[in-house]
């Protein structure tokens, strides 16, 4: 009976230390700053799957802001799942984190650009390519 006693106790304990590991990714200030881009941009996807409305341009114009502003703001920092690797590979990885992020910079600023321009076709076609961006980005940086 004590042996079931000690299994259960050290299995809780596991438990909570594996809580409270992955809580800390959520605080990470990568993690602040794509959480803030993907409430823009669920809004702004939202607003585009039932077809852009002229006269909510001004809205998603702040929209797309927010997400460059806190996407510029990520290009420094490092994905988590970096510093699990070694030192050659983070390097690796921090690298590519960057490039992936300069090109979804490059096609918010696009993005900007055919809204300004009221391009609803462009602006949905780039919003297409950042979804796709986006995607293979979690794929590669987040952890499991």
């Amino acid at each position: 009976m004590t042996h079931y006693f000690k299994t259960i106790i050290l299995l809780s304990l596991a438990c909570l230390t594996a809580g409270s590991t992955f809580g800390e990714d959520e605080d990470t200030p990568l993690a602040k700053e794509m959480s803030a881009m993907n409430t823009a941009y669920r809004s702004l996807s939202k607003a585009f799957r039932s077809g852009p409305n002229p006269d909510q341009r001004a809205e998603y114009i702040s929209q797309v802001e927010i997400i460059l502003e806190h996407a510029k703001a990520s290009v420094e920092l490092v994905p988590a799942l970096a510093n699990t690797l070694a030192s050659e590979q983070k390097t690796s990885m921090r690298a590519d984190f960057t490039a992936a992020m300069q090109k979804s910079i490059q096609t918010l600023e696009q993005l900007l650009a055919a809204l300004e321009a009221e391009d609803y076709a462009a602006a949905a076609d780039h919003l297409v390519q950042l979804k796709k961006q986006k995607s293979a980005g979690h794929q590669r940086f987040q952890e499991d």
